[in-house]
């Protein structure tokens, strides 16, 4: 049995799909199998599909239930599709558009992987991904980068981002994009958890506890404003306000704010 032949063995016993087994070369190529049998329905002729494993480097694992996102511009709009792997540890993305700079980034929980730029070029192509889940959460890297380019660097420091300020970023969370923020800082206090402050403000204590920012999505306050950031792509992402004590406080009413960042999604 040839090398080829090894692997491509070794890898069907290890992935099965709700379609036909997984045949997946090493080859970076998914061609051993359709299109239809991977995204059934779909037009080939202008969409594309990409499948692959995610594998934990460092504990040498695949990795079941990650979330395998893929985001792209087109017609000045960031688009976004993602799906999570099966028991085997493959993800399948569909709908995606030919011939277009997409960029892949998988998560798990609060962990996530570096973006992999990946081009539709064919129809049908493997791209395998990796995250780490036994090291501690390294988000500034990829965060950092964004103050490379001057516009880069004015949305890390002003009081109003849109959604076509983001359009050029790689996919990320909104606390990934915040932590960097100049206006913000992200403490964790005993008892507190994280919190967020204006990097402006000084601790403020109120009744023995430590008054946070508020954060608002769509108007409505959320209870965890940390988590709540976590969980949100930027690709929803319509409006970001980060408001001063005295505009928070002008808005919300109520004493004793020390700022808020109220965020509208794209479908409000």
């Amino acid at each position: 049995m040839s090398t080829m032949s090894k692997g491509v063995d070794m890898r069907k016993s290890r992935a099965r799909l709700a379609a036909p087994a997984l045949f997946l070369v090493l080859a970076n190529t998914a061609a051993a199998q359709s299109f239809s049998d991977f995204c059934p329905g779909g037009n080939e002729e202008t969409e594309a599909a990409v499948v692959g494993f995610v594998t934990d480097p460092e504990a040498g694992t695949i990795v079941p239930g990650a979330m395998v996102a893929a985001s792209w511009v087109r017609d000045n709009a960031r688009q976004r599709a993602e799906a999570q792997t099966n028991m085997e540890g493959v993800y399948t993305i569909c709908d995606l558009p030919k011939d277009t700079e997409v960029s892949l980034r998988v998560s798990f929980g609060d962990r996530r992987g570096e973006a992999v730029p990946y081009t539709t070029a064919a129809v049908l192509a493997q791209q395998d991904l990796e995250i780490s889940l036994t090291a501690e959460p390294d988000t500034r890297q990829e965060v950092g980068s964004l103050a490379a380019g001057g516009g880069r660097s004015r949305i890390l420091s002003s009081e109003v981002i849109r959604a076509e300020d983001l359009l050029d970023l790689p996919e990320m969370s909104v606390y990934d994009l915040l932590r960097q923020h100049q206006l913000l800082r992200f403490d964790r206090r005993s008892g507190e958890g994280e919190v967020i402050l204006l990097t402006s403000a000084s601790s403020s204590l109120r009744a023995g506890r430590l008054q946070r920012i508020q954060v608002r999505i769509n108007e409505r306050r959320e209870g965890d404003g940390v988590n709540a950031l976590r969980e949100m792509s930027i690709d929803e992402v319509g409006r970001i306000e980060i408001l001063s004590r005295t505009e928070a406080s002008a808005r919300y009413g109520g004493d004793g704010f020390v700022g808020a960042i109220s965020i509208t999604t794209r479908n409000r």
